[in-house]
């Protein structure tokens, strides 16, 4: 699912963003490993519409990803957490396990194999 514009920038906008509409891989730019907690955080405090989850879901995946990358290591804490989100709306959230699964694919991505146990 690709989100709309609008909610990409409404999502950046309450999320404090460096989002400029040029973005062409909005999550994957706006990614930040630092902010992962605060990203989780904010999807379970405010209720959000469901492409605003998918969208915030997309990049705590990606910013997820980025930790996994800068630390080198193949899981923590907060992987119990993302997991359990996407399991709870898998069905919403197919089409991003999908992708960052690689089903066909060798791990691609450092959280691929961690995807594929959702």
């Amino acid at each position: 699912m690709i989100p709309k514009k609008e909610t990409i920038a409404a999502l950046s906008k309450k999320l404090s963003l460096p989002y400029t509409g040029t973005e062409q891989d909005w999550d994957i730019e706006m990614a930040d490993s630092n902010r992962i907690n605060e990203f989780i955080d904010f999807y379970h405090q405010y209720g959000l519409a469901f492409e605003e989850r998918g969208a915030l879901m997309s990049l705590i995946i990606a910013s997820y990803d980025d930790f996994l990358n800068e630390n080198n290591v193949e899981v923590d804490f907060r992987w119990d957490i993302i997991k359990a989100m996407l399991a709870k709306d898998r069905i919403q959230f197919l089409e991003l396990i999908n992708y960052w699964s690689q089903s066909n694919e060798a791990d691609i991505f450092m959280i691929t194999p961690l995807m594929r146990t959702v």
